[in-house]
């Protein structure tokens, strides 16, 4: 029983992210049918704010609630994986575009130096500090637009960026390369070229797509 954890102050929203973080994670894996009671009695709470959870779940397109067969964790399909990184490139364009006129300069500077240090960790197959360092990259990127919808929409679909993600195998060259065009973002950013960082942003998210589409072909 973990209930201590919870209290009646957004029960849906603490039920809502301990579901999450065990799809995101893969502790449940896709195509896994969802028991309500077990959830229920393993949180010690009543079965409606699990009910209400799922709900928001099937909002981000991480589970599939079936009417007459039960509710299951999503299987990410091509077509998902198009779709959310389509809508992804819209809104870290736009991010790009409004948090410019809000993001101190020396934000920009500390994340560019976190990113020239990732490259020795990369080197070392500490892979670790890349994925932290890139979550922040985009993180502050999308926090300082100031824009609450897109913030709102950005934190849907990066959980399922994250589900995706522990599914696709990783290499060295990978981080590599998505560091490198860290590194060129940050540059364009640095030098106040708005429209070139969000070309540029553009062409990096299409590249992890391609990749992420690669190996789920």
């Amino acid at each position: 029983m973990i209930n201590a954890a919870f209290d009646n102050r957004n029960l849906n929203e603490k039920i809502y992210y301990f579901l999450r973080n065990k799809i995101v994670n893969n502790e449940l894996t896709p195509g896994t049918r969802i028991d309500y009671n077990e959830i229920a009695n393993e949180l010690g709470v009543s079965k409606t704010p699990v009910r209400d959870a799922l709900q928001l779940l099937s909002q981000d397109g991480l589970v599939d609630v079936k009417s007459r067969s039960g509710t299951f964790v999503s299987q990410p399909n091509v077509k998902d994986i198009e779709e959310i990184y389509e809508v992804r490139k819209a809104l870290e364009r736009q991010a790009i575009k409004l948090s410019m006129t809000k993001m101190p300069r020396q934000i920009l500077e500390k994340i560019y130096q976190n990113v020239l240090d990732v490259d020795n960790d990369i080197d070392t197959g500490d892979l670790n500090s890349f994925f932290q360092s890139d979550r922040n990259l985009h993180k502050t990127l999308i926090t300082y637009s100031g824009n609450s919808r897109l913030i709102k929409m950005m934190e849907s679909l990066e959980a399922q960026i994250s589900w995706i993600g522990v599914m696709i195998a990783h290499s060295q060259e990978r981080p590599r390369q998505a560091n490198s065009e860290h590194k060129e973002i940050l540059n364009a950013l640095l030098q106040s070229d708005v429209l070139l960082a969000q070309n540029l942003m553009e062409e990096h998210i299409e590249t992890i797509k391609q990749m992420t589409l690669k190996d789920f072909r």
